[in-house]
């Protein structure tokens, strides 16, 4: 008997699917990924399910029960949580992701989307704002906000982004550093920064009033620059201008900011910012709710805080910029003027103590050590100490202070409007920049730290609500309206944990580890941690704020 070519075909075709997962090769492909059998906690509070979540391209395609289909990838999530990415609320990347865009410190917490642009954006730059001195002598090619968030969705990094408009940003590049009022015309100067940042993507503008030039700054200068934030859809976040708990006022400066400028209000890190008068803040912050302003806050699960090293100078002191600053620090009669205010002028941070403050410079013999410590070995002034070390570390180098006690950090994570922020930078433990000799264990474990300590062993919330905090809460204070929640069409920003082991390794003592226990983390439907180890992958994109118009070319 003799076949034709067409009936050979045919019966190599039946014998080659005779063969064991043949079903599988022939079969269209209906999605990228499943995660089979994990409990999905949606972001939204409500109680977890088990069941499958499909990913197809960027989105999600398929939740809940069992998701019928092929996926050329399976992953068995069982005894795990699926929840959605982690959104950091607060964090200073920005410079950092541009030498380190994979940055594993974030990723291996389950952190999809980190916010910039506390007090100091990177943009705009030029006019009389200081030159950046990045790290690895990298040079900037951009000069507005919107031109850096270009740069770094072109270069890459493993988390989406999006950034605020600093008004310490704004403020240096049109007065500079001097310690004065701002003029009526120089204020609209301002306004026409943030307006362009606004159409460049910022999410708002936030302000940083421990610093200078930001604690120059006068209520009606940020009223201005947050109406305009406001035409635009924008938010105004804010470092309050009390520290360690000193002046409740400053909440309310604040919330008069939001009221006047018609604008929700945000403050960063609220337990360093109530620091041991959580009773006399929060209220404040309620009673402003219940007048129906929306006001929110992040926190991060630490007592302690990080700040720049010339920052505990009175503010009259930092005027002018870093060259008058270490002028002053070499003039003795300006030095016995610092030493008189260092306690009673803004911002007020030596009240806490040499005793609980601790020294990140490039110098062996210091680093690590308190300042108190330091004082001791050298039998010298503590004041006189910290003095000699700004001005030897030419103001480059971090303070770690103590900043709250543990009554308020867990009155505060409890406040069903507090999101979780780390304040912290992803980073590469392999890489680690020469600016930052010592670190601080919110680069590295913040959200395993409020997830395994304060959930799992202590039951200060449950998983629902914590996840909660860390995605759909923050999605909906930014306006993300893609992310945040597990649910049919959003971005595919997922994160895969193990309940039981989820734990954070850094400590201060010893803070080069990375946390254990996320899995898998997915951004825009790309593995970003597989399998508890970080890939190659770059998939994250520039979020842009609701004033954002496209320019023409771009």
């Amino acid at each position: 008997m003799t076949l034709s070519a067409a009936s050979i075909a045919v019966c190599l075709t039946f014998v080659l699917c005779m063969a064991p997962g043949c079903e599988n090769q022939h079969r269209k492909k209906e999605y990228d990924l499943i995660l089979r059998g994990g409990m999905l906690l949606d972001g939204t509070g409500k109680s977890g399910s088990i069941g499958d979540l499909a990913i197809r391209g960027d989105r999600i395609a398929a939740i809940g029960g069992k998701v019928e289909g092929y996926a050329p990838i399976t992953i068995d999530a069982t005894g795990l949580m699926v929840a959605p990415g982690f959104i950091d609320m607060h964090t200073h990347s920005d410079e950092f992701r541009l030498q380190e865009p994979h940055g594993p410190s974030f990723s291996l917490q389950g952190v999809t989307t980190e916010v910039w642009g506390e007090a100091f954006s990177m943009g705009p730059l030029g006019g009389k704002r200081e030159d950046l001195k990045l790290w690895g002598n990298l040079k900037p090619t951009w000069k507005t906000l919107g031109e850096f968030l270009d740069v770094v969705e072109k270069r890459g990094s493993a988390a989406n982004f999006c950034s605020y408009i600093g008004s310490g940003a704004v403020r240096a590049y049109i007065v500079g550093y001097e310690d004065r009022p701002a003029t009526a015309r120089e204020i609209e100067e301002e306004k026409r920064i943030v307006r362009e940042a606004m159409a460049d993507g910022a999410m708002g503008v936030a302000s940083g009033l421990s610093y200078v030039p930001n604690i120059y700054m006068s209520t009606g200068e940020l009223t201005a620059l947050a109406k305009e934030a406001a035409a635009a859809g924008g938010i105004y976040a804010t470092h309050a201008r009390t520290v360690n708990g000193q002046d409740p006022a400053a909440i309310q400066e604040a919330i008069s900011i939001g009221e006047k400028a018609g604008l929700p209000v945000h403050f960063f890190h609220l337990n360093s910012i109530a620091s041991w008068s959580a009773g006399t803040f929060l209220p404040i912050i309620r009673d402003a709710r219940k007048r129906g302003l929306r006001v929110t806050a992040d926190a991060y699960p630490y007592n302690w805080g990080i700040t720049r090293l010339p920052d505990y100078l009175p503010s009259w002191a930092l005027a002018g910029g870093r060259n008058a600053m270490l002028a002053r620090l070499q003039d003795p009669k300006q030095r016995k003027r610092i030493r008189k205010t260092f306690r009673s002028d803004p911002p007020y941070y030596a009240r806490i103590g040499w005793k609980n403050v601790r020294l990140g410079v490039a110098d062996s013999e210091i680093n690590g050590k308190l300042v108190s410590e330091v004082a001791a070995l050298r039998h010298q002034n503590e004041d006189d100490v910290y003095m000699d070390v700004v001005l030897k570390q030419k103001g480059q180098g971090i303070l770690i202070d103590l900043n709250n006690g543990e009554d308020t950090l867990r009155q505060v994570m409890q406040e069903p409007f507090v999101a979780v922020g780390s304040d912290g930078r992803a980073v590469n433990l392999d890489t680690k920049p020469p600016a930052m000799p010592l670190f601080h264990p919110r680069n590295l474990a913040t959200y395993p730290r409020w997830l395994g300590r304060y959930v799992r062993e202590e039951h200060l919330m449950t998983w629902e609500e914590a996840v909660r905090r860390m995605t759909s809460l923050p999605a909906s204070i930014l306006g993300l309206r893609d992310r945040g929640v597990l649910e049919l069409g959003k971005m595919a920003d997922v994160v895969v944990f193990d309940p039981k082991t989820i734990v954070d390794r850094a400590t201060f003592e010893d803070p080069n580890h990375y946390s254990e226990g996320v899995r898998y983390v997915f951004v825009n439907g790309q593995a970003v941690v597989r399998d508890g180890k970080p890939t190659d992958a770059l998939p994250g994109r520039a979020i842009r704020g609701p004033g954002y118009k496209k320019r023409s070319g771009a």
